[in-house]
């Protein structure tokens, strides 16, 4: 077996090769934090007013080159491709989007983050249109 000059097994290539135990086709930390920034960045930069799962897995598959390494669910929960939830995406009443990092190894980490019930959210919309006209 051929061997980086750090002593880790290297492809025919003689290039790092992937570590025992982890896929080469999975997320890799950098990645997964380039993500969560790109997330919150764009978010926050077109000021989006409520959250889309089908508009935020472009950005999450954009972030890394087109691959869909990521899924996103329905809640604004990020998961990897074993299904652990490694980000959650939610907005803060002020109205800023906050995309913070999950601890994959927690209890219940693979759980998907369940949805804003509808009702909350016409509730919310009509609390806001209330304070407008007050």
């Amino acid at each position: 077996m051929q061997r980086t000059p750090s002593g880790n097994p290297a492809n025919e290539d003689g290039l790092l090769s992937a570590r025992p135990g982890k896929h080469a086709d999975v997320a890799a930390d950098v990645e997964i934090d380039r993500v969560l920034a790109s997330v919150s960045a764009t978010l926050n930069d077109q000021k989006v007013d409520s959250f889309e799962a089908e508009r935020v897995q472009k950005l999450v598959t954009g972030a890394l080159g087109g691959e869909e390494q990521l899924t996103v669910d329905d809640g604004g929960g990020l998961h990897d491709e074993t299904g652990a939830r490694i980000g959650a995406i939610r907005k803060t009443p002020s109205g800023e989007w906050i995309v913070d990092r999950q601890n994959t190894t927690a209890a219940n980490s693979d759980v998907a983050i369940p949805r804003v019930p509808r009702k909350a959210k016409i509730r919310n919309l009509l609390s806001s249109v209330r304070s407008r006209i007050s």
